[in-house]
């Protein structure tokens, strides 16, 4: 069976996205972080071949996908993203984000609610309007493209946490290499999606979502600090603490894909 790639149209372009064919009952729809791409779940995916099928989606600007005219919002992240799941022909079916994409995810759980039966997030976005503004200073950096290729080393640098920016450093220089390369492909437009999540009102959507909730953060995570608030928002949900931090699902693929199995069976 294995993990295979394909395309599928949306209003404005087209949708990258990995899959596993399958004839479970309801679906799975996996949302990545930013600068990544459906990449960070070929891991996971590969030990679920028994929850398939199985759809990672490229957010648009990302990976495979199209590049959008404008700056998106999360609603229009959104709204892109379902015009893949309904092309794809999903009925309801469980979702699963990982920072940016849990925001996305939990916004879209939100806006349909008759659509997804279960969500899981790794590191939900419970951030206040200040701890907003704060992260769209530090972290919503343009890369700057010149002829002298300055912008390689830049992309290095933020991957790997050089330069001191607020984001969790990969556990491998394999792992680093293929998030260098994701962001390079986001190209000077790469940090759109951090502006989007940082203009989410994220605690308002997770008050909204109305069907099961898995909420999962690392110890080592840099959203960790905000972990607490949004459990503490949802006492009825699910909630694993790990040690480690936002690279869980390269680091213990089997592990997680158990957690997932667990939750979304």
């Amino acid at each position: 069976m294995g993990v295979k790639k394909t395309y599928v149209d949306v209003a404005d372009g087209q949708i990258h996205l990995r899959y596993v064919s399958g004839s479970g009952r309801v679906p799975s729809v996996f949302l990545h972080q930013t600068a990544s791409s459906s990449a960070m779940y070929q891991a996971v995916m590969a030990q679920l071949e028994d929850l398939a099928p199985l759809y990672a989606l490229d957010t648009p600007g990302f990976g495979g996908s199209y590049r959008p005219a404008q700056a998106p919002t999360t609603e229009y992240y959104v709204s892109s993203l379902m015009q893949a799941i309904d092309a794809l022909g999903i009925g309801p079916f469980n979702l699963f984000g990982h920072h940016t994409g849990a925001a996305l995810a939990c916004e879209l759980a939100a806006k349909h609610p008759q659509r997804v039966r279960k969500l899981g997030m790794i590191g939900p976005v419970q951030l206040t309007e200040q701890e907003r503004s704060l992260w769209r200073e530090a972290a919503v950096k343009p890369l700057h493209i010149d002829a002298q290729a300055t912008h390689l080393r830049e992309v290095w640098q933020r991957v790997n946490q050089l330069d001191q920016l607020p984001i969790a450093y990969p556990p491998s220089v394999a792992l680093a290499t293929r998030e260098a390369i994701d962001t390079l492909i986001a190209g000077d437009r790469w940090h759109e999606a951090y502006a989007a999540v940082f203009n989410q009102d994220f605690p308002a959507y997770l008050a909204q979502v109305q069907c099961p909730l898995l909420l999962i953060c690392g110890e080592g995570d840099v959203l960790y600090p905000y972990f607490q608030r949004a459990c503490d928002a949802r006492p009825e949900a699910q909630v694993l603490e790990m040690k480690g931090g936002a690279y869980v699902l390269d680091q213990e693929p089997a592990y997680m894909a158990q957690v997932i199995r667990e939750f979304f069976r």
